[in-house]
Order: structure tokens, then sequence, then C-alpha cells
């Protein structure tokens, strides 16, 4: 009997499986945050959900493999805190104070121009881009410009046009900063194992995000006092958003073709935005539903053109 067969699942079936625990699971976390921040204070839930999480991958980690596969040296150490501060507490806490104000369609959207500015970022770096990749960037921009123009997008709550711009300004300065992150990982000393690299990254991402929440003047009994659909939701973030979709990323990213992996890029803001019409009556206006196309289609583009760059030949 095959190795396949005994399992009971073949590699095909578990890759469309993780495939689609990232689209579905990735896709509805800005749905879940909406719910989530309905009536917790967001960034101590959202700090409070990385601690957990955190913990919680730390604890399988010990049990999988033993306490020393956490001992790393000081500096992985220190690359995966600052990665940590970068991409979840700058990263996920622009989103979460935004998304009181911002649909959350409109959040996802934002973030899904991630791949356009690792693309400008790899440019000031001094790599050169192919004309492909060039189009793309305009493409998506001219995309991300049409849904920040005031006017264009109906606000969560009854807020002034200028004051949704900036807090979609913001989850744009997040991005950036998420693609900062993303762009120099490769460049400092990280960990080989990268669920070790993870559990840090959250512990420091949720340790930022909280001593912000107190400084912002949240507080502890706010958080504990949200509604049972909050506290659900909540969950939802910690067991699911943090820990089973990230599994089944890097399983893809370890066992699957990039062609293939690279597909959540495009496919997650289209399900963040559905979750957010049908369940948060977020009302698609067209300069949302024409700017959030433009943007995916300069997105595909950029993809495109670097999944064939680390493609193997066949």
């Amino acid at each position: 009997m095959s190795a396949q067969s005994s399992q009971g699942i073949s590699k095909s079936q578990l890759t469309w499986l993780s495939l689609w625990t990232v689209y579905l699971i990735w896709g509805s976390t800005y749905f879940a945050i909406a719910y989530v921040i309905e009536s917790m204070p967001p960034l101590l839930a959202m700090g409070i959900r990385f601690l957990i999480a955190g913990l919680l991958l730390a604890l399988i980690i010990s049990l999988r493999q033993g306490t020393s596969e956490l001992k790393i040296p000081r500096a992985e150490l220190k690359s995966s805190l600052l990665m940590g501060f970068l991409l979840l507490g700058f990263g996920i806490g622009t989103v979460s104070i935004a998304q009181a104000y911002v649909p959350s369609g409109i959040v996802a959207l934002i973030i899904a121009a991630l791949p356009l500015w690792i693309a400008i970022f790899r440019t000031i770096s001094g790599e050169q881009l192919v004309k492909l990749s060039w189009l793309g960037l305009v493409i998506g921009f001219a995309g991300v410009a049409l849904l920040l123009k005031p006017g264009s997008i109906t606000p969560v709550s009854d807020i002034e046009n200028s004051k949704l711009f900036l807090f979609m300004l913001l989850v744009l300065l997040g991005n950036i900063g998420w693609a900062l992150g993303t762009f120099l990982a490769p460049r400092f000393p990280l960990p080989k194992n990268t669920l070790v690299f993870t559990a840090y990254e959250m512990l420091a991402g949720g340790v930022s995000l909280t001593l912000a929440g107190f400084i912002k003047g949240e507080s502890i009994s706010d958080f504990l006092d949200a509604t049972s659909w909050s506290w659900l939701w909540f969950f939802y973030l910690v067991f699911f958003g943090s820990i089973a979709a990230y599994t089944a990323y890097l399983w893809l990213v370890a066992n699957a073709p990039v062609s293939l992996t690279a597909t959540y890029a495009y496919v997650n803001p289209i399900i963040a935005v559905a979750l957010g019409a049908i369940f948060l009556d977020e009302l698609i206006t067209s300069a949302y539903a024409i700017g959030g196309l433009i943007i995916l289609i300069g997105v595909i583009l950029v993809v495109s053109v670097e999944r064939i760059k680390k493609e193997p030949a066949v």
C-alpha cells in the first residue's frame, strides 16, 4: 500500500484543502474583525488575540519538538520580534482601528495591493522590474487612488468623507509597513523553523498592540464585557485566523507550486468583499467595484511575473 493510500489523502487533495483553508479563513478575517470590534476595544482585542495564538503555537512546538526548538540565537530572536512589531503591531493595529469606519471589503482591497508596494521597495533597492510589472503597478495604484477618492466609498459609521479618507489612509500606511517588513525579512537572520518564527512574531505583535491599546486608553474591563458574538469571532481569529490558516499557508509554501500559492493574494479580497456585502450590508458603489477590480488586475499582473521568475522550469 502506498503512503498516500495509507494516509487516506493524496498530496493533491491536501494542497487544495490547504489552499481553500487560506482562501476562506484569511478572506474572512476582515469580516471577523468587524464583529470583534463591535464591542471590544480594537487594539487590545488584536493584541490579546496574538498573545494567545503565539503562546498556543509555542506550546504546540514544545509538545511536538521539545522546548529546545524555541531556543534560538539572539540575532534571530531580535529579527523575529522586529517583524512582529512591524507586520502585526503596525499592520494589524491600523486595520483594527480603521475598520470601525471603513468597510471590511475596502480594507481587504487596500491590503491586496501588498505585492505592489513590495515591488516598489524592490525597485528602490536597485532591482530592475520588467515592463509587465510596471504596467501592473500603474494599474493597481490607479485602483487604489479610485478607492481613496473622497466620496467614492460609503463609510460604516456616519463620518465625514475627509475623516473616512484619513482612516483609509491609515490602512494604506499599515499596508506599506507590512510590505516593508516582508521585503526586509529575507535580509535579516530568521529562525529556520517558520512556526518558531511565527510564534515569536505573534508574541511581539501581541505585546505591541496590547501596550498601544493601554496607551490609547482602552481597558481590560471593556474587553471582558464584550458580547458573546464578539467573543465567538475573537476565538475564531485566534484558532483559525492566526493558527490554522497560517499553518496551511506554510505547508503550501513548502509543498505547492508558487503559481498556485500566490493566488491567495487576489482570491482573499474577493471573499472579503462578498462577506462584507452579504453579512455586514456594506454598500458596493460603482467606484468600489471598479476600483477593486482595477487593483486586482494590477496585483494579478505583478504576482504573475513574480511567480514565473520563481517557478522552476519543467
